[in-house]
């Protein structure tokens, strides 16, 4: 059997990993508001200098949390990926 202390802990990391998702999901809503603008504004998708600006902002964040660095930055890229993908299906371009 599981203990107790355990078992509440998964709880509570189940019930955290739900509510990433749903910020996840607010974030793409942002996004969506991007993708309209871009599109108004003949806009590229890609923005280096903004990308890397989120980038160093999750990895200071994790570093300031005493998480390693360099999971902050994989953890902005990924986001930053998942909104590319988001804004390249929404508006039909490509790199």
């Amino acid at each position: 059997m599981v203990d107790s202390s355990l078992d509440e802990a998964r709880q509570n990391i189940d019930k955290i990993n739900d509510e990433i998702v749903e910020k996840v999901d607010e974030r793409m809503s942002e996004v969506l508001r991007i993708v309209k603008y871009k599109d108004e504004h003949d806009m590229d998708v890609k923005d280096e200098d903004r990308e890397e600006a989120v980038v160093k902002q999750f990895a200071d964040r994790f570093e300031e949390k005493e998480l390693p660095r360099e999971r902050g930055r994989q953890l902005g890229r990924l986001l930053i990926d998942t909104a590319v993908d988001l804004e390249r299906d929404m508006l039909g371009k490509k790199k």
